[in-house]
Formats: C-alpha cells, structure tokens, sequence
C-alpha cells in the first residue's frame, strides 16, 4: 500500500476535489484566462475583509507590487521590512526603485515594534508588516506608529489568511494587504495573489486610501494574463502531484517530479533573477481564470484548514512542553500556525534525521532571507545587522499542520525530536 509522505513543502494542501478541478479545467483551456471565477475570488476577499474592492493578480508579489505603485513609492523611497523573510517581499520593493531596510524580530518572529522608530527617516514611506507562520505580529503597536508618522501600512497576509488579533481579521489593521495563493500557503492555486485597500485605517490617510482603489483596479487592468504554457505548468501541478506523491517514498515519485521539472512541464516558486534582486517578466500579470477556479476550492475549505492547522499546533504544544532543549512557537488566539517553528540546537542536525526517516521537514526560514542563493548585498541586507533573526534562522525547524495529516503521522515527527535530541 501506498503512502503520503510527510513533506511540508509538496503541495500540501492538495486533495481529492483540487485535483478533480484541475482535471476540469485542463479540458478547458477557451476558459483559462477570462471567466467568472476571477470575479468570485475577488468578490470572496470584498466580503471577507469587508473592503469596498479586491483585485488579483498571478501572485502575491505581483499584488505587493502593484500596491507600492500606487502608492507612488519608488526611488529614493524606503520602505521597512522584517528580517527572516523570503526574497519574494524586498523584491517587488527593489522592483518599484525604492530601497528595503531591514528590522530585526522579536519573540513572535515578527517584526520588532520597539526597533521601528530609529529606522524611520525623511526617506521612508511604507512599513510592510509580515504576520510570520500565521501568527499575528504586534500590529496595533506598529500601526501607532505607522500613524505618527504618516507612514502607508501594509499586511503582508501570505501566512495568515483567516488569523485574527484581538477578534477582528489580520489584513485590515492598515492601510493596504496583500495574500499568497502560492503552493505551501494557507490556500493553493499554485500561484496568484490578491491585493486589499482599507480606507478606515488612519484618518490622516483614509481620503488617500479610498482614492489609491480606482488606482488599483485600473493597474491590473493593463495588466496581460499569463501565457497559455504558464497557466498549464500551474494546472498540472496538483494532477502530477496526485501521482506523485504516493510515490514519493519509494523515489519513484522523486524521478518523475525531477523529470517534469527537467522537461519544464512544472514551475519552480521562484525564479533564479529574484535572487539577484531582478524582476522576472512573469511579475505582474492578471490572474488567470483557470487558477481562480482553483482557489474558490480551497476558499471553502479555508475554516476547515486553519480548524485542523490550531488543533494540530495545540497537539505540537501539549507533546513539546516538557523538552527544555525546544522553544516552542508564541502562542496567539488568533494565530493559524501555517507551520508550526520550533527552535532546536542541532537544527540542520534533525532536518537530516528526518530526511532519512522518509520525513521532510520545513527551512523557512534557514537564510535570513530565503531561499539558499539570494545575494544579501543585491537586496540591501547587511550580515550582522539584524542578529535575532539571524539566531533563529539557524536554530529554526517548522513542523508541518497542512491538512493531510494523519494522527499517526503527528506521533511519528513528535517522536523524531527526542530520539536525539532529548
């Protein structure tokens, strides 16, 4: 009998209606770029967050992008930024001409409210506010400052689609947000994205908010859709990963999914430039229809995930409690744990430990900012200057709370970390 392998980055969320979808839409392709179902995910965010519009775009940095240009932020602007993020958030700030500056974390592996104000100039225009694993960052504290200085707000919502602080939704604290439909984030598309305005959030700025959503709409609007190639590479993932990953473990699933990157029939998350800082021609396009039809899927089971992802993170704290050599992940009412990061000596160590053991484990985020690769010096990042975050991408292991796991599978990655680590 075949078994799903425990693996946090393999398209995690993928289950039987996805695939089926998929398959629908394959057979399809006069349906792959326009159709209604753009407008119903749009119209899902509209009500959700309560906004007067959403607009979606072929990924969650083809939506920050276009947010900081309608802002009208570019060169000689400076935008802050977390430290222990990935490359895919001070890119699109690096796209526009502006410059990143980097803030170091604090416990909740967000950025650190109490380090914001001595990075804050004449330069600076826009704080963007990483809610990191699906556990909400101090935002009230950041949005006090944001308003003191005038400064746009933005909710990088990628993890944490669903979370909330303090009973009311994260993505509507500033002035703008913007959410991932990447492969391993809270739901699935394979890629997309959708960008929010909220104009309540600082009566100074409210006016300016309000106006910057005709902006935004009319920036998608010129906006092309994706080739036909590109939405078929996205199309396929879900259906090639129906095979391959009961396969997985017996490395015949390995091959093919080696095979079908070879051969360019599956997308890579991202793409060689970015690490250089460069803007692939793929960043910003429209979001696809057939993507759409996707995400509508996993929208409806959007309570059902998150449900399971606390149920399973609140089963990681009850086992790991009593191992002094683990810290375990803050602990929010809100929060949804898209993963669940533990800080363990010995990181790389137990990551090795469970590859042999047929489990592969989460990295985000082992490079400050990720993936391996990323030039720090071409995206703006010093060595040494954010030494939190630093700390914890070396000691930092996620535990996966994707919806396909099986209680049998939860005891087996418990287990794992006292075998060597006790």
């Amino acid at each position: 009998m075949f078994e799903f392998p425990i693996a946090i980055g393999l398209s995690p969320n993928t289950q039987t209606d996805d695939i089926w979808q998929a398959l629908n839409a394959l057979f399809m392709p006069w349906s792959w770029k326009e159709g209604s179902s753009v407008e119903k995910a749009e119209k899902w965010f509209k009500d959700y967050f309560g906004v007067s519009d959403a607009v979606s775009f072929n990924s969650g940095r083809s939506a920050l992008y276009a947010l900081l240009k309608i802002f009208n932020i570019g060169r000689g602007d400076e935008v802050i930024l977390q430290a222990f993020t990935c490359v895919a958030v001070p890119d699109p700030v690096i796209w526009t001409g502006a410059k990143p500056i980097f803030v170091d974390i604090e416990e909740t592996l967000n950025i650190d409210p109490g380090l914001l104000e001595k990075h804050i100039n004449k330069k600076t225009k826009a704080i963007i506010v990483q809610h990191t694993f699906g556990i909400p960052a101090k935002i009230e504290m950041i949005a006090k400052i944001a308003q003191k200085y005038n400064l746009i707000l933005i909710e990088d919502c990628a993890h944490c689609i669903g979370a909330t602080y303090k009973d009311k939704k994260i993505g509507t604290f500033g002035d703008a947000a913007f959410f991932s439909f990447g492969r391993d984030k809270v739901i699935s598309s394979v890629f997309g994205g959708m960008a929010i305005i909220n104009g309540k959030f600082n009566p100074s700025t409210s006016l300016r908010t309000r106006m910057e959503n005709g902006k935004l709409r009319e920036f998608q609007q010129k906006l092309n859709y994706p080739s036909y190639f590109w939405i078929l590479q996205q199309l396929l993932h879900p259906i090639a990963f129906a095979i391959i990953l009961p396969l997985y473990n017996i490395y015949l699933g390995k091959l093919i999914l080696f095979l079908l990157q070879k051969l360019n029939l599956l997308s890579f998350p991202l793409f060689p430039e970015e690490k250089l800082g460069n803007k692939p021609d793929i960043f910003p396009l429209k979001y696809p229809n057939a993507l759409a039809q996707l995400v509508l899927v996993q929208l409806e089971k959007l309570d059902k995930y998150n449900l399971f992802r606390r149920e399973t993170a609140a089963y990681y704290f009850r086992q790991l409690k009593e191992f002094p050599n683990i810290q375990l992940p803050a602990r929010g009412k809100g929060a949804i744990y898209l993963r669940f990061n533990i800080l363990i000596k010995n990181a790389e160590e137990l990551l090795k430990i469970a590859r042999k053991k047929g489990l592969v484990l989460g990295n985000w985020y082992k490079n400050i900012i990720d993936p391996r690769g990323v030039l720090y010096g071409k995206i703006g990042y010093k060595k040494g200057s954010c030494p939190s975050a630093e700390k914890t991408a070396g000691l930092s292991v996620n535990l996966p709370t994707y919806p396909r796991l099986t209680m049998i599978d939860l005891k087996r990655i418990v287990d794992l970390i006292p075998v060597r680590h006790s």
